[in-house]
């Protein structure tokens, strides 16, 4: 499965949030070191140090996700990318962006491609043992009676939503599916399940932070289309969603078997 090219947006603001936060971290030990010399003489060394070891962190932890994101090479650990950074950068990245003028929902979802890099990179290496299928409510058509929410047996596979048909591959891919009206009702699901790897599909907003709260659960997350606007008979593109199970779960299964 190919993931869209939102991830070179996301990396590339995050190259430039990372310049901006080094030259003013330079600017501010510049500005101060007068000062520390009267303090201590070696008081700038060690302000250098400092300043430099923390950009090396920040720096290392940049370079080996944007290594994962774009050769798919496995470099990163724990699973899901480098966590901390990747939690400090996504406001950084958004704030930066809409600075820049990138609309909201576009940089939400290039986190989300980039996040989604970062999970195929270390697909073999990630159980799945536990898969959890996590469904937005808003998938389902609005006229239809049978609430799914807490039991998806109720659905009467009409073909008038996808519903049916995701439910068709979460049997046939032997995952737990889960349909939940909000971020909340998915991360009970996700503590009650303990999921080894998620497959969510929501929104750019609901999977972003999702995303980030699942943690350290990883979460690949395909984003819906909502031809009708925001949580209303909203759609997604099954051949999508079954390329991502064979991917995920297909390459662990057989790294697993080896």
């Amino acid at each position: 499965m190919k993931v869209r090219g939102g991830k070179g947006l996301f990396l590339g603001l995050s190259w430039l949030a990372f310049a901006l936060i080094a030259a003013i971290a330079a600017f501010v030990v510049y500005l101060i070191i007068p000062r520390a010399v009267e303090l201590y003489f070696a008081l700038p060394i060690i302000l250098w140090a400092l300043a430099g070891a923390l950009l090396a962190i920040i720096g290392g932890g940049l370079l080996l996700i944007t290594i994962a994101a774009f050769a798919g090479l496995d470099v990163l650990y724990p699973h899901g990318g480098d966590p901390i950074t990747m939690r400090v950068l996504f406001p950084v990245v958004l704030t930066l962006g809409r600075i820049l003028g990138f609309d909201k929902e576009r940089l939400r979802e290039a986190f989300v491609d980039t996040n989604n890099a970062l999970i195929l990179a270390q697909r073999k290496r990630i159980s799945v043992d536990r898969v959890l299928f996590l469904l937005p409510h808003c998938l389902q058509n609005h006229e239809c009676p049978w609430k799914i929410t807490y039991d998806m047996d109720n659905c009467k596979r009409c073909g008038k939503c996808d519903i049916a048909a995701l439910y068709e591959l979460s049997e046939r891919y032997n995952t737990d599916v889960r349909v939940a009206t909000g971020g909340t009702l998915a991360l009970r699901a996700v503590r009650d399940f303990k999921p080894t790897i998620i497959l969510a599909v929501a929104c750019g907003r609901d999977l972003a932070a999702g995303i980030i709260d699942a943690h350290p659960y990883p979460v690949f997350g395909i984003p819906n289309e909502r031809p009708n606007g925001p949580c209303f008979d909203t759609k997604v593109d099954v051949r999508k969603v079954e390329s991502a199970l064979k991917e995920l779960i297909g390459a662990s299964k057989t790294n697993e078997s080896q």
